[in-house]
């Protein structure tokens, strides 16, 4: 009985440190609503485990078996369901190409960083999470550069609220954007749907 809890605990820290570890890098991420609320969500682009980032650091590059292992956890991510595409490319760094379709009001966290919430009220909230000063400056010493877009699209009968895009549609044309260029940079929007 031991035994077995061990294996569940080591699987659950090792999923969960894999996706609490890897931090976009160089990417595109859209999120596409329709007018039912419904919304889909793309990943492309690299991502780099915090952990491996900071072993390089420390010992200027990755033992054998450590790179191996990050090969393997590569592997293991593809076959999840909204995992298109996971590459271990060296370094600590993946490739990634995530598709994932959400029904109205079911919440969305990808790669521990993006978020679709949607509250009682029937505001949803589109955010990246609050990074602590003390995670922003070891990041920072990590010599992790952020280097992305966040596009959201969004149909006639949404109402936004507030956001902090940095381009917005002209004309009901195009898609709020965000140009994400520091690791501190949250972008944030407030949505709701008329009927």
């Amino acid at each position: 009985m031991k035994k077995s809890a061990f294996i569940i605990s080591a699987v659950i820290g090792t999923v969960t440190l894999l996706s609490g570890c890897l931090i976009p890098e160089r990417f595109t991420a859209k999120i596409d609503f329709q007018p039912d609320a419904n919304y889909t969500f793309h990943y492309s682009g690299t991502a780099v485990h915090a952990l491996a980032a900071a072993e390089i650091k420390k010992k200027g590059s990755l033992s054998e078996k450590d790179e191996n292992g990050l090969k393997s956890d590569a592997e293991k991510l593809s076959k999840k369901p909204d995992i298109q595409k996971a590459i271990y490319k060296g370094n600590g760094r993946y490739e990634l190409e995530i598709e994932s379709a959400k029904k109205a009001g079911q919440p969305l966290r990808a790669l521990d960083i993006f978020s679709v919430k949607t509250g009682k009220d029937g505001v949803v909230t589109i955010s990246s999470n609050e990074i602590k000063d003390k995670d922003k400056r070891e990041l920072e010493q990590l010599g992790i550069a952020i280097n992305g877009v966040l596009e959201v699209r969004l149909p006639k009968n949404a109402n936004v609220i507030s956001h902090n895009a940095t381009t917005t549609p002209t004309l009901g044309i195009g898609s709020y954007s965000w140009k994400i260029g520091r690791i501190d940079q949250r972008p944030m929007m407030k949505v709701q749907f008329n009927p």
